[in-house]
């Protein structure tokens, strides 16, 4: 066994080396990712109108619109290593620049300005980012158990992220302020961007030595991809997202149900609120207390299928891990004391991530190798839009509708879409 090889136990996802590197630099990253946004946006609301947030979150969402088709391509392209590195790399000199910039600015229309710009620049990045680092497994595992578990441990950044941003923003803020919170962040993609390069793919040198002539090859990669000029066997084999589905309506059917699920999920953020101030009476306390455990039960899905996998078909462990998500959600719907909520919410949140990570695993190892990154890009698309669609139409009538029942509903129709996974054309056979 080489020191590339995992080791041949269920713990092997911490013990191998490009696992590591992983693990600790999304970590990392996208826990100060999470720590400045919360900055930027007590920035637009206290020093600006809490009318900019929704902009704020629109134009960070279009850039994930804009690439939702073209990134699959490029990041087949360059690979997922390597589109990983440069867009960690892009935002680490992005935010350190904005950083070191904010002192400069004369008057708060030059800061506003440069925050809107800031969320859509770093939002192209992340949009190839996102596909990149979830088809990442594919490089660095074979496929089985060991790629799922990568796969949920990769998951379980993003989810330690919520946890630990919001945790710290508030102290962090009073300690440096959003010019520091601004360095902060592009430290730590700095810090995720040298792990990266020094990830060795199974079988071949270490990226690092060809990385910096790669840094001059994106622009004219991303041309090439453009003009659909063929530069490789790679690029020839990846199809459009339209040829992956109609030849797979499987994939097609589990895209709907993650779409669906996401849809009436996403309202949970607007009756979380809801709960907090009209049953729960004790105000923002009871909403970081709800946010807490929603957190710390996505953590925990996510960090046990890093060392076990679920038995099982796929389409099962879909089924079974979305209905006991939804009665989470429907039992939450019915508290009527904080304590109560939170452990609704924190079983809402374990089961999220188990269905979470079985969804990411399908789509890894559904489709052809060189169609998953297009395949991502979808998953990332329905991911980013989903909330910000999801609570502007929900939104839109909460204040018209008995918000309990309605909660109970979309808790409902989840529940639904859990029993209908087994008809999925093609899922049985998965």
């Amino acid at each position: 066994m080489t020191d590339q090889d995992p080791p041949k136990n269920s713990f092997f996802v911490l013990r191998d080396p490009n696992s590591q590197k992983v693990f600790w630099g999304q970590l990392i990253s996208q826990s100060c990712d999470k720590l400045m946004s919360v900055g930027m946006i007590w920035v637009l609301c206290a020093q600006f109108s809490p009318k900019w947030v929704p902009w704020f979150i629109a134009i960070g969402a279009l850039p994930h619109f804009l690439l939702a088709t073209k990134s699959g391509h490029w990041i087949s392209a360059w690979g997922a290593l390597k589109a990983v590195i440069w867009t960690d790399f892009i935002r680490a000199i992005l935010f350190l620049a904005i950083a070191a910039a904010v002192p400069l600015f004369r008057s708060n229309n030059d800061l506003l300005a440069v925050l809107m710009i800031s969320a859509f620049v770093s939002n192209i990045a992340g949009a190839l980012f996102n596909p990149a680092i979830l088809s990442l497994p594919l490089d660095l595992m074979e496929p089985g158990d060991n790629r799922d578990k990568l796969t949920a441990l990769i998951d379980s950044c993003f989810a330690w992220g919520n946890v630990l941003g919001p945790l710290i923003s508030a102290l962090a803020y009073a300690w440096v302020g959003l010019a520091g919170m601004l360095a902060i962040n592009g430290l730590s993609y700095l810090f995720s961007f040298l792990l990266a390069l020094a990830i060795r793919l199974p079988g071949k040198e270490p990226i690092a030595k060809s990385a910096v002539q790669d840094l001059d090859l994106l622009s004219a990669d991303a041309q090439k991809t453009n003009d659909s000029i063929p530069t490789s066997s790679d690029q020839a084999k990846t199809r459009s997202i339209q040829e992956v589905l109609k030849s797979q309506p499987v994939i097609s059917g589990m895209l709907l149900t993650f779409l669906f699920m996401n849809f009436f999920l996403a309202p949970l953020m607007i009756f979380m609120p809801w709960y907090a101030k009209n049953v729960y009476a004790e105000g923002i306390a009871a909403l970081a207390k709800l946010e807490f455990f929603l957190g710390i039960g996505t953590v925990a899905g996510g960090m046990l299928l890093s060392f076990v996998k679920l038995p099982g078909a796929t389409w099962k462990r879909v089924s079974i891990s979305l209905c006991l998500m939804a009665v989470a959600y429907l039992v939450f719907t019915f508290t009527n004391y904080i304590w109560f909520g939170c452990i609704a919410v924190l079983f809402l949140g374990f089961f999220l991530s188990l269905a979470n990570v079985v969804c990411l695993t399908f789509f890894q190892s559904a489709p052809a190798a060189d169609d998953v990154p297009v395949v991502m890009g979808m998953v990332n698309l329905i991911s980013v839009a989903s909330l910000p669609i999801s609570m502007g139409v929900i939104g839109s009538f909460i204040e018209t509708v008995p918000v309990p029942q309605f909660a109970a509903l979309c808790a409902g129709i989840v529940i639904a879409i859990a029993f209908v996974i087994p008809f999925i054309p093609g899922i049985r056979s998965v």
